[in-house]
């Protein structure tokens, strides 16, 4: 072979540059390497050399369809010297990207084939390129952005990575075989193609969308023991409290009864045990303690505390996602209320009721804050985190636990929480 025909670019080397922009719409999905840009540019110039140098010695008497193999598999060489992840994780995301530069391919010549003979070559050139654009921001919108907010790849073992690799060696065994009986030039037979790479595409991401959920559930489990922990522990101190308030008050009123003459500031320190002695009393401890809690702090901070609550109606919600559901939503009212420069407007209220079979939860208190909802979640006013943050989500996961739900809403003068969850049947 001479020199000119092993560097001479062909038609079929477009896949080199296809599959390329496929596999950068992931590169922010990866960690990148020290020294990224000189890494990629030498790692490039070798992929690209050894593709055309390596399909060019091989094509006379290996299938195109082993061609774009080879190719895919010098690519993975190139993320493997760009990326420190593990080499599983740059592998599931160039799989993704070779499917989806099939899908295009594919797609690409449904268009193509039914005219070949009236298209010119610079005509097929526009229809792959649009092809290719309109599959790779559709994967954009539809996959890409599904990364956002710091989101990994989460492949703990390789069951989703076997999928997705299944599914691509699949497409590529259905592609050969349509190759060696010369039944590719046919255009109808693109469309299984089309079928296989978004089915492929669905479970591959399917399946990693629904390991992010579980591990969300996982942490907010976590999030929600931690919680109980924390309620069970100030229980105890808010019963060694009041029983010491308790005894206080009693020696306050011995004083009073003539052992000392001056009792001047007695009654000021009798104020402040009766508050200290003051406990919720609901019908259901778990949320006695929260409630308690959350008396004190709003004492402290000058916020006005009010409620009506049936706690008892709680009986089928374990300790744990009581202290979850109100923990978080009185002590994001509480956070904001200290905010707010005008101790007189500082107010929460919250009632627990039930009406048929439904228990309600209803909490309010003053904001005046413009809020942005995402996933019917209000956004952050204080910065990167989320307003009512990770918290919200906590509640929102235990509500729909017990089959209810949540909505959040702000007119301008108050923000409203609005809880419904249904009641079962109690067991005899």
């Amino acid at each position: 072979m001479s020199f000119e025909e092993l560097f001479q670019i062909r038609i079929s080397h477009g896949y080199i540059l296809q599959l390329f922009f496929a596999e950068a719409l992931f590169f922010p999905v990866l960690e990148r390497r020290n020294r990224f840009a000189l890494r990629f540019l030498l790692s490039f110039a070798a992929f690209a050399l050894l593709s055309i140098m390596v399909t060019n010695v091989i094509y006379r008497w290996l299938p195109s369809g082993l061609n774009s193999f080879t190719i895919f598999l010098f690519s993975l060489a190139m993320g493997a010297a760009c990326f420190k992840n593990p080499f599983k994780e740059t592998l599931f995301c160039f799989v993704g990207a070779q499917l989806l530069q099939n899908l295009a391919h594919n797609i690409e010549n449904i268009f193509y084939l039914p005219f070949s003979d009236k298209i010119s070559t610079v005509g097929w050139f526009f229809i792959s390129v649009a092809a290719m654009a309109a599959v790779y921001v559709a994967a954009y919108f539809v996959i890409i952005r599904r990364f956002s907010g710091g989101r990994k790849i989460s492949l703990q073992g390789y069951g989703v990575l076997s999928i997705a690799i299944f599914s691509m060696l699949f497409c590529y065994l259905v592609q050969f075989l349509l190759q060696v009986y010369g039944l590719d030039t046919i255009w109808v037979n693109r469309m299984p193609l089309i079928l296989c790479d978004v089915i492929a595409l669905m479970l591959q991401f399917g399946l990693q969308g629904y390991k992010w959920k579980v591990d969300e559930n996982a942490e907010l489990e976590r999030f929600i023991a931690q919680e109980s922990k924390h309620y069970e522990a100030m229980q105890a101190n808010i019963d060694l409290i009041n029983m010491k308030a308790h005894d206080l008050k009693h020696f306050i009123a011995d004083l009073r009864g003539g052992k000392y003459a001056d009792d001047s500031g007695l009654a000021e320190i009798q104020e402040a045990v009766e508050k200290y002695e003051q406990t919720a009393n609901t019908g259901n401890k778990a949320l006695d303690s929260v409630l308690t809690e959350k008396m004190y702090s709003c004492h402290k901070n000058g916020i006005a505390f009010s409620m009506l609550v049936q706690g008892a109606e709680l009986w089928f919600v374990s300790l744990a996602d009581i202290t979850s559901v109100f923990g978080n939503i009185l002590s994001n009212a509480i956070e904001y209320e200290q905010g707010v420069e005008d101790r007189e407007k500082r107010y929460i209220f919250l009632k627990v009721f039930r009406t048929g079979k439904l228990v309600c939860i209803h909490a309010e208190n003053y904001c005046t804050e413009q809020l942005q909802f995402k996933d019917s979640l209000p956004l952050t006013t204080k910065g990167s985190t989320d307003y009512h943050g990770f918290g919200l989500k906590s509640v929102r996961y235990v509500v729909r636990k017990y089959g209810g739900n949540i909505a959040v809403s702000a007119d301008g003068q108050k923000f409203i929480v609005d809880i419904i969850i249904p009641v079962p049947r109690e067991k005899k």
